[in-house]
């Protein structure tokens, strides 16, 4: 009942995140407003990470997840301190408060799945399938998503155009589709890939917005939709960023490379 708890509670505590991702993008756009909304609901995050990590502290055994507690307790406090000192005068300050925000977000949802049930069984191996390599891709489909998100903030706050940010989703979509039809070609698995599809469809949702929020500002549209589409495109960015580490999660623990199934081969003969 406490594992149980501890990953409802975990995934209570991202949809608070997720929350304050939204809050903060909403925030940004109300330069000439206060952002008295986003600020009590991070204290409220605050709390409930703090919380998180406590239980997850009490009650896990297994190293990395401690471990993404402590990340998680880092990225508290680095959010904290950024989110007093960001201001329209420190557009750096701000950058890295909008770009903390979503690795904060994917951290808590990898605890959510290292504390689901299906985590505390055996996995279900799969075989790598060769070149390219699925974990490869999974680790380069991660660190190129991680890139655009830091793209996304630094065009929010001016450092770079739109075609920068453009270019960037192109490559993270040619990235994501590779991966996603990857998996699918894969044999059936119960968790792996409904986390692979999950991944194209959020991501699709992502174009959608994206493409809706540039020809926004090629025309003339009343200024509450453009601020809507805005926050939905950075909340679901931050939801991509969130399933990509997933599904890689997902891939590191399920799929056996070609080097660990030379080497249990190799056991196999010794034991033999």
């Amino acid at each position: 009942m406490k594992i149980a708890g501890l990953h409802w509670y975990a995934a209570l505590v991202a949809i608070a995140s997720l929350l304050l991702v939204a809050t903060g993008a909403d925030a940004a756009g109300r330069e000439t407003e206060p952002a008295g909304g986003h600020r009590a609901v991070a204290g409220a995050v605050s709390v409930l990470i703090i919380a998180l990590i406590a239980w997850l502290m009490l009650a896990e055994q297994r190293r990395w997840l401690r471990g993404l507690g402590w990340i998680a307790l880092a990225g508290v406090a680095a959010e904290c301190g950024l989110g007093v000192w960001a201001a329209p005068a420190s557009p750096l300050t701000c950058m890295a408060h909008a770009f903390l925000a979503p690795l904060l977000l994917s951290v808590v949802v990898a605890i959510v799945v290292g504390t689901s049930g299906s985590w505390r069984h055996d996995p279900v191996m799969l075989q790598d399938q060769g070149w390219p390599s699925l974990r490869g891709v999974a680790r380069n489909t991660l660190v190129v998503v991680v890139i655009q998100v830091a793209l996304g903030a630094a065009f929010r706050y001016g450092s770079i155009n739109v075609m920068t940010h453009i270019l960037g989703a192109l490559v993270v979509t040619i990235f994501i589709l590779t991966l996603v039809v990857l998996v699918t070609l894969m044999p059936e698995h119960p968790t792996l890939r409904p986390a692979a599809i999950t991944l194209g469809v959020v991501t699709f949702v992502q174009i959608f917005l994206g493409l809706t929020v540039v020809s926004m500002g090629s025309v003339t549209a009343a200024k509450p939709m453009v601020a809507a589409f805005t926050v939905a495109h950075v909340t679901t960015g931050a939801i991509t960023l969130a399933t990509t580490l997933v599904v890689a999660l997902e891939i590191w623990r399920n799929v056996r490379s070609a080097t660990q199934s030379a080497e249990a081969g190799n056991d196999q003969g010794l034991i033999s």
